[in-house]
């Protein structure tokens, strides 16, 4: 094996501040201020020619200051422009007694159905009725709700996107605990609860995954997922019996699997159906209990990761930027479930607000469904069901009840001013996996003490450690070895702009790296 190691830009900074300490300053707090990204990358040009100490502008970075409320306690309704160009709703709901000069926790609210054409119609009016809303102000956090819909889920590019620069704006205006940092989510935003633990957890202390399904974010949207990466992020995860879309029979096995792999999951199972209640308002103390029993540890000494690299790649301290084909090691097994499918799907959006009688078809959901198949359009509305009348959503949801996999049914719509009966077969009950296997993946095992990085490694072309001072004594050398490789074993040496890049794109103070070091094995 051949061993590449890229060498780190480094800029050699004096022991102590420069002559002009009160420029670089001025120049800091406003590089970390502005939204203008011409603005700020001229700003930063002109940072690194002050060329302050990088301790200086760490302790600058740890003691920043923030704008008071005039009116903390009052939701305040926002919008921001995701990168598919289109600007949708978030609201931020700050503590009754919130000080801009204390760090406070934040929780991170995710809606259900998220999946709709529209967004929800009054977003002030769902966070005023959220219970997980009310929760955080009990406790005096933060709650950023953000909004989704069908083109910006939480699972693909742009509402993914949307939630991570949600939290990065949350933390640029308002003085927030980085190692308390919150995920709460029920259905849609539970399933959302697994993948971010899976895929992008750093941000995170611990999420609550409230009646979900950790294979969502695989099947339907090809993201790839891995159990083992459970292990750095503890879930709080809860089903119930007589769910129709993730009931605790089905679900549990999902949950046994990512516990084998590894996955720090506390379970619960309740009576009911697909709904927080009546189990809900009893559950929610306990729950405020888990996550603020679990505060982050941003420098956990052991990293367990999996991934594909690229924009899945980083845990922590620890990024896999490439993997390779070849022979797996023995300890990097494929964590996954095999479950039946005997969900009864049509295959289309309904509209959730429509106010008439019947079920609107909003949208056609992609895909080989039976609503597809057998001519179901979008305006058409539902009326009846075979012979039963449709008159609401829950009548559909009764007819559906009724159905099982295979069955031949009808659906009678009205579309203009014609009644038509549709004709449809469900399809037969089929095995699957809950997280597809498209793309190959590396394994990594790695640890870090007394200036020490040990890795094991399996199919991983490329890696990097980043390195914060809290981790190693800086007067000494760091060592990084795969087994009895010794790759590097040298001083690292701050990288200012490094330093930076990575704040203004992270916004975590509690992680401010100084420097990374990157390994391309061949």
């Amino acid at each position: 094996m051949r061993l590449f190691i890229w060498s780190v830009v480094v800029l050699t900074v004096a022991g102590c501040a420069s002559s002009g300490a009160a420029d670089w300053r001025v120049t800091l707090d406003d590089l970390i201020s502005v939204d203008d990204a011409a603005v700020r990358e001229s700003l930063l040009e002109e940072l690194l020619e002050l060329e302050p100490f990088w301790a200086d502008v760490t302790g600058r970075i740890d003691s920043l200051r923030f704008r008071d409320i005039e009116t903390p306690g009052i939701p305040e309704l926002r919008m921001a422009t995701c990168i598919d160009g289109v600007e949708r709703p978030w609201v931020i709901v700050t503590p009754d007694d919130y000080e801009s000069d204390m760090r406070t926790p934040l929780l991170v609210v995710l809606h259900g159905g998220v999946g709709r054409a529209e967004i929800l119609p009054d977003p002030l009016e769902y966070v005023a009725e959220n219970e997980f809303v009310a929760m955080a102000r009990e406790h005096g956090w933060i709650a950023a709700v953000p909004f989704g819909q069908a083109g910006a889920t939480w699972f693909d590019d742009v509402g993914f996107a949307n939630i991570r620069a949600l939290i990065r704006t949350v933390k640029r205006e308002y003085n927030v605990d980085d190692d308390r940092v919150w995920m709460i989510g029920f259905s849609d935003g539970a399933s959302a609860g697994f993948f971010f633990a899976m895929s992008d957890p750093t941000d995170y202390a611990a999420i609550a995954a409230l009646n979900g399904h950790m294979g969502v974010a695989s099947l339907d949207f090809n993201r790839a997922s891995y159990a083992p990466n459970m292990t750095g992020t503890p879930l709080y995860a809860t089903t119930t019996f007589h769910d129709g879309l993730y009931p605790s029979e089905r679900m549990r096995a999902t949950i046994d699997m990512a516990r084998r792999a590894g996955g720090d999951v506390f379970y619960k199972e309740f009576g009911g159906e697909h709904s927080f209640e009546p189990w809900g308002d009893c559950e929610l103390p306990r729950i405020a209990r888990f996550l603020e029993r679990h505060p982050r540890d941003p420098f956990p000494s052991k990293i367990v990761w999996e991934s594909a690299g690229g924009e899945f790649g980083l845990c922590r301290w620890f990024a896999i930027d490439k993997t390779v084909i070849g022979e797996r090691a023995p300890w990097h097994s494929d964590h996954n479930v095999a479950l039946v499918s005997d969900r009864i799907t049509f295959g289309f959006v309904p509209d959730w607000d429509y106010e008439g009688e019947g079920v609107l078809v909003s949208a056609l959901s992609d895909g080989d469904y039976p609503a597809t198949e057998m001519g179901i359009a979008e305006g058409d509305i539902i009326v009846a069901g075979n012979d039963l009348p449709v008159t609401s959503l829950d009548d559909l949801s009764d007819f559906k009840g009724r159905l099982a996999r295979g069955d031949v049914f009808s659906l009678t719509v009205q579309r203009d001013k014609e009644k038509l009966v549709l004709e449809g077969v469900l399809p037969e009950k089929e095995n699957y996996y809950i997280f597809k296997r498209d793309v190959p993946s590396g394994a990594v095992r790695a640890h870090y003490s007394a200036n020490r990085v040990d890795v094991r490694q399996s199919l991983v072309g490329s890696f990097k450690v980043l390195v914060h001072p809290d981790m190693f004594n800086m007067d000494e050398p760091v060592t990084v070895a795969i087994g009895d490789r010794v790759l590097f074993d040298e001083l690292v040496e701050p990288d200012l702009e490094f330093l930076l890049r990575n704040f203004l794109a992270n916004r975590d103070r509690s992680l401010v790296y100084i420097a990374e070091l990157e390994f391309v094995l061949d």
